[in-house]
């Protein structure tokens, strides 16, 4: 009985050391093992995409308002740097005392000339006197009792008083219409006196304060308009994807890291000469951001998408690699690693389109590729 006791202590301990041993083996085979962080392939819409730089331009950047007289300055509106304004607001006025004086002279003197030929011609009895001798010249030479001559002169002292009166209504009617244009050129010039703000803006700077005397042309103030333009710069191979209405993300570096909706609204068909890049103008959407909240000068980037393939199989971009005769990605299947060559479709900022030799559910390797190799046994971890 002691005997076959001992027989069964070592029955069990052979097996217990066996079991150790098993599973040290295991634990060491698990141990070594290398970790690979993987993705799992899943289907959504592939986007192909142009990325390009982008700086926000006030509409002409720094502008100048220009007095179009010369005079001294009477009255400047109170604009401070910064200082908002709207257009047509009104921005100086030169001293158009003289002018106004000149305007109301010559609407009198102009009066006073219509009035006096109408007096004229109101008690002028030549006309009258005329045509009663001609008319008394007709029955006289009708009767015969005066000679074909003095019938011919009757009538030509008529028709020469009746031209001359003509050409004196002539004469005056050009005098109207020249007084009516010396006055609209004195009107306007005196428009010219004060100087409106030609847009909505802001204001840079002020050169001129009352009674400071300018010239013509004279810069009054400049601002920066509060229309904005959004230009993005891409690269040459890029451009000819490039339609108008495409949508866009922008990413502003006064915004952090925000992205607004936008829309390419222009596209430039020729290339900065400096840089070979092409320029596309956007519109951001005013609901993600108002245009008055874009900084002149303000630079970030923008991606525009060009393309879209829906219900595609799509990898990180992390996840490929170049082989030899193309893209490649690490597909871990029972533990193993195997490369595989894939064909790509559209491949965006985080996501690339696989249009062949790769399944939806599968794993694919997105972290530290160089590390592993075809064949390796990995254990595979999801990515975050």
């Amino acid at each position: 009985m002691p005997e076959k006791n001992g027989k069964n202590n070592v029955v069990l301990k052979l097996a217990v050391v066996l079991a150790v041993v098993v599973a040290a083996a295991w634990l060491a085979f698990n141990g070594f093992r290398a970790t690979a962080v993987v993705a799992t392939v899943k289907r959504d819409t592939a986007v192909d995409i142009v990325t390009g730089s982008v700086v926000v331009h006030a509409d002409g950047d720094l502008k100048e308002v220009k007095s179009e007289a010369d005079g001294r300055v009477a009255w400047c509106a109170a604009l401070d740097a910064g200082r908002p304004f709207k257009q047509d607001d009104e921005l100086m006025r030169l001293d158009s005392e003289d002018l106004q004086r000149e305007i109301q002279q010559a609407e009198a003197d102009h009066n006073a000339a219509v009035e006096r030929r109408k007096i004229e011609l109101r008690n002028d009895p030549r006309l009258q006197l005329a045509k009663k001798a001609a008319d008394e010249a007709t029955r006289v030479h009708s009767r015969g009792e005066i000679s074909d001559q003095e019938f011919d002169k009757a009538q030509r002292d008529f028709e020469i008083l009746r031209t001359k009166l003509e050409l004196e209504n002539f004469d005056a009617a050009q005098e109207k219409l020249a007084f009516e244009n010396a006055q609209a050129a004195r009107k306007r010039a005196l428009e010219k006196m004060t100087v409106h703000a030609p847009v909505d803006g802001v204001v840079q700077g002020v050169n001129v304060y009352p009674g400071a005397l300018i010239s013509k042309g004279a810069t009054v103030a400049t601002y920066y308009s509060t229309a904005r333009d959004v230009v993005a710069k891409v690269s040459e191979d890029s451009a000819s994807k490039l339609a108008v209405g495409q949508r866009a993300k922008v990413r502003l570096l006064n915004y952090g890291s925000r992205e607004f909706d936008a829309k390419v609204t222009r596209i430039l068909p020729f290339a900065d000469a400096d840089t070979q890049r092409y320029t596309a103008f956007l519109e951001i959407d005013p609901a993600t951001l108002a245009p008055e909240k874009l900084i002149p000068f303000g630079t970030g980037e923008v991606t525009i998408t060009v393309g879209e393939h829906p219900d595609s199989p799509l990898v990180p971009r992390l996840a490929l690699f170049s082989g030899i005769d193309g893209y490649c990605v690490f597909v871990v299947k029972d533990g193993r690693v195997e490369k595989r060559k894939v064909e790509v479709g559209f491949v965006g900022l985080n996501l690339a389109e696989v249009k062949k030799f790769l399944a939806p559910g599968e794993l694919v390797i997105v972290s530290d590729l160089e590390q592993f190799r075809d064949g390796q046994h990995v254990r595979p971890t999801p990515a975050n």
